[in-house]
């Protein structure tokens, strides 16, 4: 997915901060690699510090890098304890074995070229260490979401197909970049939402936004009048739950 650190640097101002859908995640995965105070951690795609904020918190040595400048601009300003760069994760510039556990949260299925990213993340890891990336994984909502995700699905033939995330079978590519002890487990948050339009607001601070860039105006307008709708009845039917999942793909750097 080329370019994609564009998007998310025109959406920095309020990636995360509608509601703590990223930051919730965050949190549940460094309690998943339960790092050691003082470890010293890598995130790579730190976004806002969903991973980076939980794991300073915890005691770690935090180095946050991030292809998008106003990314790193607003967390460093809001986390000044945590060295933050910016960075093309395809090319660390970091030392090798420098780190006792890297992590990337939402990232490894955006990137052009995950072979690459993989060889760098083991490259700056010391033997022994953890890797942890999570991607979009499966979550009961017990058929809430149902109806919305039905809107979608009669706009996306008509979707400009640039631009959206590559499949990647995370667990091959870790497995050919060298890394030991492959496995996986999920995560979910179900939080509620306010309101319709506050629903809306968040879906349109990260990456759901390039669905709107990838229809035409009209589909765009139609799209959100239609999506809208749909969240005005989940909310007045008993209440609007963002029910989201997350894998998360573990794996030992051999050295």
């Amino acid at each position: 997915m080329t370019e994609t650190w564009m998007l998310f640097e025109r959406l920095a101002a309020t990636y995360d901060q509608v509601l703590p859908f990223f930051a919730e995640f965050g949190a549940q995965l460094v309690e998943v690699v339960d790092p050691a105070p003082g470890a010293r951690l890598l995130d790579v795609g730190s976004g806002r510090g969903a991973i980076a904020v939980a794991a300073a918190a915890r005691g770690c040595a935090v180095t946050a890098v991030d292809a998008a400048p106003r990314m790193v601009s607003l967390l460093g300003a809001a986390h000044p304890g945590i060295d933050t760069r910016v960075m093309d994760i395809h090319r660390l510039d970091l030392p090798d074995h420098s780190y006792d556990l890297a992590t990337g949260g939402f990232v490894i299925h955006l990137v052009t070229d995950p072979r690459r990213v993989l060889a760098e993340l083991r490259r700056v890891l010391r033997p022994g260490a953890t890797l942890a990336l999570t991607t979009p994984g499966p979550c009961e909502d017990h058929g809430r979401w149902d109806a919305f995700n039905a809107v979608w699905a009669e706009f996306a033939p008509r979707a400009d197909p640039r631009g959206r995330p590559d499949d990647i079978d995370v667990a091959a590519e870790l497995h050919t970049a060298g890394f030991l002890d492959v496995r996986t487990t999920d995560l979910a948050v179900h939080l509620p939402v306010a309101d319709p339009q506050t629903c809306w607001n968040f879906h349109m601070s990260h990456g759901f936004a390039v669905r709107l860039d990838a229809l035409s105006p009209p589909d765009a307008a139609e799209y959100e009048r239609r999506a809208l709708t749909e969240l005005t009845r989940m909310h007045d039917s008993g209440g609007i739950i963002l029910d989201r999942g997350a894998t998360v793909h573990l794996a030992t750097n051999p050295g």
